[in-house]
């Protein structure tokens, strides 16, 4: 018998179990005692993980970045804030466009837009 390469397509009660797995969830982030408890559990994972340099999974690490910016005490209200939220509403042309100005900003903490990545501005004509 020949070794066949492995499937590595979803399997088919994927899409079924995602979605399943999904209400559940939405249904007990509206209990308020539950999200609070789900939103402290994932902060205080985050930091462990971060106390104990670890890799966050890929998930995580852009809302670690996000998080980042804001004081300790304003995190946790954020978070819970973000997983009220629609994720079936797209956001606001003003949101995106704050958004990809945020992504283009410097890192290393002298303000300013990266490198290459500022707007161009038109060139008057004399």
């Amino acid at each position: 018998m020949v070794p066949m390469a492995r499937d590595k397509s979803a399997p088919e009660g994927a899409g079924k179990k995602r979605r399943i797995r999904t209400a559940v969830f939405r249904s007990i982030m509206r209990v308020g005692f539950l999200r609070h408890f789900y939103v402290r559990r994932l902060l205080r994972f985050m930091e462990k993980s971060k106390a104990k340099r670890r890799t966050l999974p890929p998930e995580l690490v852009r809302l670690d970045q996000m998080l980042s910016r804001l004081p300790p005490p304003k995190r946790a209200e954020a978070l819970e804030t973000a997983l009220l939220a629609s994720p079936d509403e797209t956001p606001s042309r003003e949101m995106r466009r704050a958004a990809s100005r945020q992504e283009r900003l410097r890192g290393d903490g002298r303000g300013g837009y990266r490198p290459g990545t500022a707007r161009e501005k038109p060139r008057r004509r004399s």
